[in-house]
């Protein structure tokens, strides 16, 4: 009896056109995915740039208007005023006089942390040589006919506690014990020139410093807002121009400048006057870094503005 030839097995695998349309379908499936992911990037990194700007525009416009309250322009606290470009004299601290020289050489602040928790000295940073005050001045009689703000610089600034005469003591009245006057938490002896004779215990004191904010063209092309302050007797006396803020758009004289100051006077005109500002108007523009494209119509340059008005010191 013969018996029949067993049939090979089929071997199981996919033909050349079955693996053609999966090649094809996979590259079609993973080009959407490629290209999804293209415009969520895009879409992130044009996101990510607005914010960025309008970040800036926001820091900026917040920072400056600080500054500007404490301008007194009738007191000639304006040095230089362009529509991009703003020198004045910037208060940075207040104080109260401890201790006062009989000739007038010197006056010593209160500390900064009392124990009864009243707050009379407060700065952004610490005076130093070179800096100015203005001390009240009462005048020599009890009218205030002659009362006025006297001002000197600093030549002198020496750390005074609760154990040096010329420091702030108890009989002062301000610290209740000299364990409140310390290294850490000191009086500061503060020398000036010229001499301010009519200066009496707990005349109130002001801290400023020359200070200058501009747009200007930094090395890598972009135009930032940038600011440097001065001080006498420092070398330099005036610092190199650090950027604030930006970048914003470049320097312009028909209405589209970065960063533009307008100045007007108490009746609302624009004014060129120094001493006659009641006001100054700030404008930043801000511009992306690139191009941006959030709604995958297209990419395209962006751009934002902001604008405040600020009343100055003693103007209306």
């Amino acid at each position: 009896m013969l018996t029949p030839k067993a049939t090979p097995a089929r071997r199981a695998g996919f033909t050349l056109v079955e693996l053609l349309i999966s090649l094809v379908l996979g590259s079609l499936v993973a080009g959407a995915i490629v290209k999804l992911l293209l415009q969520q990037e895009r879409f992130y990194n044009s996101t990510s740039d607005l914010i960025q700007t309008r970040q800036q525009l926001r820091q900026t416009a917040a920072m400056l208007p600080s500054d500007f309250r404490g301008i007194a322009s009738a007191d000639t606290d304006i040095y230089v005023m362009t529509d991009s470009s703003l020198e004045f004299r910037s208060v940075f601290g207040s104080s109260v006089a401890c201790a006062v020289d009989a000739g007038g050489g010197w006056v010593s602040t209160v500390p900064q942390v009392l124990a009864k928790g009243s707050a009379m000295s407060n700065w952004t940073v610490l005076p130093s040589v070179g800096d100015s005050v203005a001390v009240y001045d009462d005048g020599t009689i009890t009218a205030q006919s002659d009362d006025r703000w006297s001002r000197a610089q600093i030549t002198g600034v020496n750390v005074r506690t609760g154990t040096n005469s010329d420091g702030c003591l108890t009989t002062s009245g301000f610290v209740q014990s000299s364990s409140e006057v310390t290294s850490s938490n000191p009086s500061y002896k503060l020398t000036i020139s010229p001499k301010l004779v009519n200066i009496i215990q707990g005349a109130a004191i002001r801290f400023f410093r020359r200070v200058h904010y501009s747009l200007y063209k930094a090395s890598d092309n972009n135009w930032y807002l940038g600011y440097y302050d001065c001080k006498t007797g420092r070398s330099p006396v005036c610092n190199t121009i650090q950027p604030v803020g930006g970048p914003f758009q470049a320097y312009a004289t028909n209405g589209t400048s970065g960063v533009q100051f307008v100045y007007y006077d108490s009746t609302g005109a624009v004014t060129t006057v120094r001493s006659n500002v009641a006001s100054i108007s700030l404008v930043v523009r801000g511009q992306g870094a690139g191009y941006i494209n959030l709604s995958g119509s297209g990419a395209k340059a962006w751009g934002d503005s902001l604008r405040v008005q600020v009343g100055l010191r003693n103007r209306k």
